[in-house]
């Protein structure tokens, strides 16, 4: 049981006009079997060559068109001519690759005269989970503790050191050159 690619559009009256704008109806649009779209919109989909790979061994004849049609876009075009597309929608952006030093950050904060809370910054970069994560400080040190911000996690109490302890503990992909204790810290 396999998927129809070719769909019918609904029939329609053919008005009075030239020969060349004379259509069969109802039009046979075929579709993409990796992107599901029209092969001339394939261009704009998430990965164009496996489109082209496999509109070559399906559809020889768009495929065909396809390559006639951008080769005799590219005699007319000199090289460094044209406008560079700036805008576009939002869908199908490629991600991109972060390059983050391994570093786990605890500092401690004042919260007001005589109240702390440590500040554990960089689990992310561990692919740790701030959820997971503060909930096992919470219960180890039996206090409260919050996901804060984008890679933050704030545990109350001044347990800085405690914290160092059991990270390396808990947590044996973090070694001690990858944890830095910064001391007070302002929020």
């Amino acid at each position: 049981v396999g998927f129809n690619w070719k769909a019918s559009m609904a029939t329609a009256e053919v008005g009075e006009g030239s020969e060349q704008d004379a259509k069969q109806y109802p039009l046979c649009v075929e579709y993409c079997g990796l992107c599901t779209m029209p092969p001339e919109y394939c261009e704009y989909g998430p990965e164009p060559s496996k489109c082209y790979d496999w509109m070559k061994t399906n559809l020889p004849e768009h495929y065909r068109i396809l390559v006639e049609n951008v080769g005799s876009q590219l005699e007319g075009l000199a090289v460094g001519e044209g406008k560079r597309q700036s805008r576009g929608g939002k869908a199908l952006k490629k991600a991109k690759k972060k390059v983050e030093m391994k570093l786990i950050q605890v500092s401690r904060s004042q919260r007001s005269k005589r109240k702390c809370v440590t500040v554990v910054v960089g689990l992310k970069t561990f692919e740790i989970d701030l959820k997971k994560a503060s909930k096992t400080f919470a219960q180890h040190f039996s206090c409260g503790s919050s996901v804060t911000g984008e890679d933050e996690v704030v545990i109350q109490g001044d347990i800085v050191e405690e914290v160092v302890d059991f990270i390396q503990d808990h947590w044996p992909e973090v070694d001690d050159s990858s944890i830095d204790v910064i001391g007070e810290h302002k929020r």
